[in-house]
């Protein structure tokens, strides 16, 4: 979504918060595509995600006058949209009885979906360290302690001997540089694909 939906957005939540009718609906209209998306990823069951959406806007009705001091309405309506779809999808399978064979399925998918994430982990990890080595000695040890070590930057220009605004440069173009690699690196992998 472009940033000035989320602008429009912020403002017509906080006219539902003040009780405008017409604002939960120009809310839901807004995120209801992105949210259904969003749903389809954990379940098939359109309905029940059809379900949870009217709940999660009839929810934002009821509770309109606690939800001003809301920072980011896009993150709320997803985190709630999401707590209640997995509540009611775990809800759900309490009530259906598993055979030998779904017990199976489940688990080696449970098993398969880990090695997986283990190895997409592994993978992102090593591409890091490659494209961390790649930077200049100042700029990789700036990144090093804001980012392993969690250091602020003036903890970090006592220790590299610098101007708190240098450490800050030197983490930006590290960045800047990371994001570049980033970039590189996904144009090779589509080539490849491609070839």
């Amino acid at each position: 979504m472009p940033a000035g939906h989320d602008a429009v957005m912020e403002d017509l939540w906080l006219q539902c918060c003040n009780g405008h009718e017409e604002a939960l609906g120009g809310l839901a209209s807004g995120f209801y595509p992105s949210l259904y998306y969003y749903g389809t990823k954990f379940t098939e069951d359109r309905e029940l995600i059809k379900d949870c959406l009217q709940d999660l806007f009839l929810d934002l009705w009821e509770r309109r006058e606690m939800l001003g001091e809301v920072r980011s309405p896009k993150a709320y309506l997803f985190q709630a949209f999401r707590n209640n779809l997995f509540y009611r999808i775990k809800k759900a399978s309490r009530y259906q009885e598993l055979t030998e064979t779904d017990t199976f399925e489940l688990s080696s998918y449970s098993q398969e979906t880990a090695w997986i994430e283990r190895e997409v982990e592994n993978h992102l990890d090593q591409k890091l360290g490659q494209s961390m080595e790649r930077l200049p000695n100042r700029q990789r040890e700036a990144l090093y302690l804001r980012y392993y070590e969690n250091l602020s930057y003036e903890e970090i220009a006592v220790i590299m001997g610098l101007r708190r605004q240098a450490v800050a440069n030197y983490i930006q173009y590290g960045i800047q540089k990371l994001r570049l690699f980033w970039q590189q690196a996904t144009i090779w992998l589509v080539l490849l694909n491609i070839a």
